[in-house]
């Protein structure tokens, strides 16, 4: 009887328990989440795709990523997609060109009609960092040298000469061997070392000793429509996350689609910059001659570098910022060059002798920013 009597009184705990839980999770409690929007409106633009038009471009398995309720699947349903989506989604692929042959120039017209904007939203929010130091800021540096086709050899009168894939091998093991020590002419400064916060970021940021860190204007930007490449664009990337209803259930609209809610927006912002020396110095620093030529050093066991000049590809500037208070996160700056040297082959390349190479090299640079965190 005792034993019954216990049991009873465990049974009335655990129910009480559960009644107060459901209390505590009444309807009144559900935390829904809650949508964000951007600070800066720069009028960023969205294409519209039908279904009807992609079904007729996009392979089947690429469809469906963007249609979800393929029960629902109708040629007048809709979808928007950014030029930075369409890009990092489809821009490698041999279908990329017939999905922009979709856009109407209206839309093109609305895409190309706030680069001012953009450029003016990205040089404050990068010179604000520089001019007082409000992130914290550490970054990494990359820098490798095309061993491809694109590097091609001529002879004193700019010929191009036989053989280019085997004097191609020979410069490879050139190029390998300088890249070993190429880590000494970097910048140095790992993620680990950032700086502090009001630090002096005028030998940090690019250019390194110009008090601003971009100049750029409209016409220091490369457009180049055969090869898709646009001056400026900006896109917003949300993060959906499902809507919750009074019950704590993914909601659904009147047809039943879930309703989804935006809670973090990155925006992306792409700039072109024209390949040459006056436009890449308003936002890049240069390398001195003087430097590339000692650091080259290091390789003369197999090819001596008697001088060469440096010219350049378009570059690029790729940033990513938190559109909600606009504080940049990461910039990428990638400076594309091409570099023509004079060379001598030495030691057991030396039946090669003296030529012309040209070849591209690029130097990658990324600074992640730190910001105070709200208290």
């Amino acid at each position: 009887m005792k034993k019954n009597f216990i049991k009873l009184i465990a049974l009335a705990l655990v129910l009480t328990m559960m009644a107060v839980s459901f209390v505590g999770c009444s309807t009144s409690e559900v935390q829904r989440p809650v949508a964000v929007q951007s600070k800066t409106d720069l009028k960023d633009v969205a294409f519209k795709f039908t279904y009807g038009e992609l079904k007729n471009v996009l392979p089947g398995d690429k469809l469906a990523t963007l249609f979800e309720n393929f029960n629902k699947k109708t040629d007048d349903r809709t979808v928007e997609l950014s030029y930075y989506e369409l890009v990092s989604k489809y821009g490698s692929e041999e279908y990329f060109d017939d999905i922009l042959a979709l856009i109407s120039d209206e839309e093109w017209a609305l895409f190309t009609g706030n680069q001012q904007e953009i450029l003016d939203y990205f040089n404050k929010s990068i010179n604000d960092i520089k001019t007082t130091g409000s992130a914290r800021v550490s970054y990494n540096e990359n820098f490798w040298i095309n061993h491809g086709d694109q590097v091609i050899f001529k002879d004193a009168n700019g010929k191009e000469l036989p053989n280019q894939k085997e004097f191609r091998a020979a410069f490879r093991l050139y190029a390998d061997t300088a890249l070993k020590d190429i880590g000494s002419f970097l910048m140095n400064l790992s993620q680990e070392d950032a700086t502090e916060f009001k630090a002096d970021l005028t030998n940090v940021i690019y250019p390194l000793g110009e008090k601003t860190a971009s100049t750029l204007t409209l016409t220091d930007l490369y457009t180049d429509k055969e090869t898709k490449t646009y001056p400026i664009y900006t896109s917003i990337v949300p993060n959906f996350v499902y809507d919750l209803d009074d019950k704590g259930e993914n909601a659904v609209d009147e047809e039943g689609e879930y309703i989804f809610v935006p809670t973090e927006l990155t925006r992306v912002i792409q700039i072109a910059v024209k390949p040459e020396e006056v436009s890449v110095k308003k936002a890049f620093t240069v390398r001195e001659k003087d430097g590339i030529m000692e650091q080259f050093k290091v390789a003369e066991s197999y090819l001596k570098l008697n001088s060469f000049e440096i010219g350049f590809a378009p570059c690029k500037i790729m940033a990513s910022i938190n559109a909600v208070t606009d504080e940049m996160t990461y910039v990428t700056y990638e400076k594309n060059m091409v570099i023509t040297a004079n060379i001598t082959f030495t030691g057991a390349l030396a039946q090669y002798g003296t030529m012309i190479v040209e070849f591209p090299c690029t130097s990658s640079l990324t600074y992640n920013f730190g910001w105070p965190t709200a208290e």
